[in-house]
């Protein structure tokens, strides 16, 4: 048996913590001493090593999805719902990349270039910048940004100041910061060169790159939790029938 104050020292950890995953069934429920102490197993530390990496790297949403196919022995669904999720920041990586690429002096300037009425409508904004219409209507829903509408046309008017604003709030959503934080940001931030853009999508790639090593200590961990429960499902090298 394990103690778990002995499993909370080495993940870092409260013990009441241990007893949260617990008692939201991330985690078989241990056999309990006649006094009534938990009796956790090398199973335990394994679903809490599991756990506890993919909380931090995947949210407490997907861990309870993922936590839950595994405790029923369907490992293969889990492998799906973490490549989903792998999925998700790599496309937040290109993202980014797409953005660095865009604030080069030449592609910056093109960006920046209007039309002759001095505005591009929500559909020119987000073909110009590769955005949905949706995600620009949710952050202008969101406040984190404040279009004026055309006294005419009532379209809204996306000028120079909008578009830069635009990529910025893109560049941002896609690495790890949420909307309160976005706009927190954007209180402080004047996008009128691309210097200080540069320097935070810098900085988002090195949070996502940091989250891809997040993602691999994950998989480390549920990939040893497998092994435990089931030895025989992972064969390292199979046979040529598989290629």
């Amino acid at each position: 048996m394990i103690r778990p104050i002995d499993i909370a020292r080495e993940l870092n950890i409260s013990t009441s913590l241990l007893r949260h995953y617990e008692k939201n069934q991330l985690l078989p429920i241990p056999k309990r001493s006649k006094s009534g102490y938990r009796l956790y197993t090398e199973e335990s530390l394994h679903y809490f090593r599991a756990i506890r990496t993919t909380t931090i790297t995947y949210g407490y949403h997907a861990t309870k999805k993922i936590m839950t196919a595994l405790q029923k022995e369907k490992f293969t669904e889990a492998f799906w719902l973490l490549n989903e999720e792998q999925v998700k920041l790599n496309q937040r990586k290109k993202i980014s990349d797409q953005t660095l690429a865009l604030l080069h002096e030449e592609e910056w300037q093109e960006i920046n270039q209007m039309p002759n009425r001095g505005w591009l409508t929500i559909g020119e904004a987000a073909e110009r910048l590769a955005i949905t219409e949706t995600s620009i209507r949710h952050w202008t829903k969101e406040q984190l940004l404040d279009v004026p509408r055309d006294p005419e046309s009532n379209y809204r008017m996306f000028d120079e100041h909008a578009i830069q604003q635009l990529l910025f709030i893109r560049m941002i959503r896609a690495s790890t910061w949420s909307l309160d934080e976005v706009r927190e940001i954007l209180t402080q931030f004047q996008a009128d060169s691309p210097k200080r853009m540069i320097e935070l999508a810098e900085q988002s790639l090195r949070a996502l790159n940091e989250l891809l090593k997040r993602q691999m200590i994950s998989t480390k961990y549920i990939y040893a939790l497998i092994q435990f429960l089931e030895p025989d499902f992972f064969e390292d090298f199979p046979s040529s029938d598989f290629y």
